[in-house]
């Protein structure tokens, strides 16, 4: 999983995209699971979240979903945790990047996170 992960990094973001031409947040998440796991998701992110284990804040594991509420108070938004408080996710401005945990937009928006087991 760690190298499909790697291979979308700097892909524009693509409101419904899935492809390395762009995709969304739930898209890199569902084209993850779906090509390195053969694990299929549902597509977006308020789906996704009703998906796999409910887990602790701060007992993620690589693979975990991270669940954030970036635009009211449902879930918006979804990343993938890769280790050390960070985690890969598709923004609109920046397309997949990874970011920190650390940062206080993340913080602040953060609502959950699921283990996925095939």
């Amino acid at each position: 999983m760690e190298l499909e992960i790697q291979s979308y990094l700097g892909t524009p973001y693509r409101y419904g995209g899935t492809t390395k031409y762009g995709m969304d947040c739930s898209g890199l998440v569902w084209r993850v699971y779906k090509d390195a796991a053969g694990i299929a998701l549902p597509r977006r992110a308020s789906d996704m979240f009703r998906f796999g284990y409910l887990i602790n804040s701060g007992t993620w594991t690589f693979g975990d979903l991270l669940f954030f509420s970036t635009k009211g108070g449902a879930i918006s938004h979804v990343g993938i945790y890769i280790g050390a408080r960070r985690f890969v996710h598709v923004s609109e401005s920046s397309g997949a990047i990874v970011s920190s945990l650390e940062e206080e937009y993340y913080r602040r928006r953060y609502k959950g996170a699921r283990r996925i087991i095939k």
